[in-house]
């Protein structure tokens, strides 16, 4: 009885309050770590999207209320007088720092050493910020058991302590202008290629090429109505077989102020030059990745076991969600350049999770795309890249992304099944791939599902690369969950399930005769699939 009595008193002193902010400290630092998990969070909980804000806020609650504890009791006295209010919070505050650290490092599942991996990497860069908030405060417990002269000292290094960060905050050091997404070639179907690149600071940018066929040098602007377009993101559209076999090279001119029409420039930089092969061979390397959700490092270190692509197929669910540029910019622009070294095209196909965040609108608007469906049709080969809408996920339209928690509505999904039906039968020489990101189109509706794979057995399709599933696995027409009638390929993810740990990704090797061989590779070099496929032109 005595033990819990002592317990008791500790509990309301003090150090217990010093114990419990700490513990208020980690949770936020554990959440603020675990952004990965944003997205299936916002699809689990009642809130949506606005959980994660508000468990921050209850977070900064509780931090706040034992931080006033803790500076109570330094101040009049050891004990915590508000006992009752002060327990409340604490047992809240050990409550959500629970929480955070089964979500940082997947404890729901048991203690897996991926999970743990992936937690412990995510919080490294944050772990600065853990010591200063848990390190600061500790001053208050030490303070008055201190002498004069060691409490002068230490309330100076307190003082310095918190001006320094003001002092930073009002007059950060000045990174030096740079690029933070070498450029990205997109296929976008037509004729055409949008190259987007984007840079850390607000700029105006130029595409300087030189042609393949001519040698002819062009500078293109990123301009609209004759007026450069200013912002961190910069996309042009070019002429496919003027940049095919050529060189380019991107330029952008920082703005430091940009008001009625008179703009400040300040720093210039201009990329390397690039050497562009996006001519099709008659034998194709096509690079294919899906939901690598925030692991772009993951996925450079799965595709370093495969030759060089030819083409880099982006299959949806790069990131968890959408709350920042520099969230698309790292996970969808920056890790398709470094794929495909800005020498090579890729293609882009959404996923679901291109539509959760506030900030969803900038994909439609920074990649040069009409839609999200649509072909690319290049010699022999022809790809049909679908839009599957999620099924549950919230969509309003063809044009752009749209925020989860928008009214639900997927009637564009009939405008993109009758674009399905209006299209020509391929010729019979021509190889017909489609990737959609969720196999079964609409998820969920079978009707619609049937109606789908029989408008691409009509454009006699010879096989579908697919995502959603973090799975890695290949069905042959007829089987698996759907039965679609051709190969169903679906291309990997994170190799345990969830949204972290060891990434997969694969490659399509199409050769000239119609035959594809199928490798995959996780990121820690492990090979886990070696097939081919003779299925021809056509099924």
């Amino acid at each position: 009885m005595k033990f819990f009595k002592r317990v008791g008193r500790a509990f309301h002193t003090r150090t217990g309050a010093y114990v419990f902010f700490a513990l208020a400290a980690a949770a936020f630092v554990f959440l603020y770590s675990s952004k990965w998990a944003y997205g299936w969070i916002a699809e689990l909980y009642p809130l949506g999207e606005n959980f994660v804000p508000t468990l921050f806020c209850a977070i900064g609650l509780c931090a706040a209320v034992t931080f006033c504890c803790l500076l109570v009791t330094t101040l009049m006295g050891n004990k915590i007088k508000t006992s009752r209010i002060f327990t409340v919070f604490a047992v809240l505050t050990g409550i959500l720092c629970g929480y955070t650290t089964v979500l940082l490092f997947g404890f729901d599942k048991g203690i897996d050493p991926a999970s743990l991996k992936n937690g412990l990497a995510s919080l490294l860069p944050n772990l600065p910020l853990l010591a200063v908030l848990m390190g600061l405060p500790f001053a208050f417990v030490v303070y008055p058991t201190l002498k004069k002269a060691a409490r002068a000292v230490l309330a100076l290094l307190i003082s310095a302590a918190v001006l320094i960060p003001l002092w930073f905050a009002y007059a950060p050091p000045k990174t030096p202008f740079a690029l933070s997404a070498n450029p990205l070639v997109l296929d976008v179907g037509g004729d055409n290629y949008s190259v987007v690149f984007a840079t850390n600071r607000e700029s105006a940018a130029y595409l300087i090429y030189t042609t393949g066929d001519t040698g002819e040098g062009i500078t293109l602007p990123d301009a609209a109505s004759g007026r450069m377009n200013i912002g961190r993101i910069h996309h042009f559209i070019v002429p496919r077989e003027e940049l095919n076999g050529g060189s380019y090279c991107v330029l952008a001119r920082e703005v430091l102020s940009s008001v009625n029409a008179i703009t400040e420039y300040g720093a210039v930089l201009e990329s390397e030059t690039f050497q562009f092969q996006g001519a099709y061979k008659n034998a194709l390397n096509i690079l294919i990745a899906t939901d690598w959700h925030d692991m772009p490092d993951n996925l450079l270190a799965a595709a370093a076991n495969f030759p060089a692509p030819d083409l880099f197929l982006m299959l949806g669910d790069f990131a968890s969600n959408y709350n920042s540029e520099d969230e698309f910019i790292r996970n969808t622009i920056a890790a398709g350049a470094d794929i495909t070294k800005s020498a090579v095209p890729a293609i882009y196909v959404r996923g679901n999770h291109e539509l959760y965040g506030e900030k969803t609108q900038i994909i439609f608007q920074n990649l040069g795309l009409e839609r999200f469906y649509y072909q690319v049709q290049r010699g022999k080969y022809l790809f049909t890249l679908c839009d599957g809408g999620g099924g549950w996920a919230d969509q309003t339209d063809i044009g752009a992304a749209n925020v989860s928690g928008s009214v639900h509505s997927l009637g564009f999904l009939d405008d993109e099944l009758t674009w399905l039906g209006s299209l020509p039968v391929p010729a019979e020489d021509v190889f017909h791939l489609a990737a959609i990101h969720i196999p079964n189109f609409d998820e969920g509706n079978e009707a619609r599902r049937a109606l789908f794979f029989g408008k691409l057995r009509r454009l006699r399709v010879g096989m579908q690369f697919s995502g959603h599933e973090h799975a890695l696995h290949l069905d042959a027409p007829g089987t698996g969950d759907y039965a679609p009638p051709h190969p169903l390929f679906v291309a990997g993810g994170p190799k345990d399930g969830g949204y972290s740990g060891t990434y997969v990704c694969s490659m399509a090797q199409v050769a000239a005769d119609g035959s594809i061989h199928l490798t995959a590779f996780d990121s820690e070099g492990e090979k886990l699939m070696d097939e081919t496929l003779g299925i021809g032109a056509n099924p």
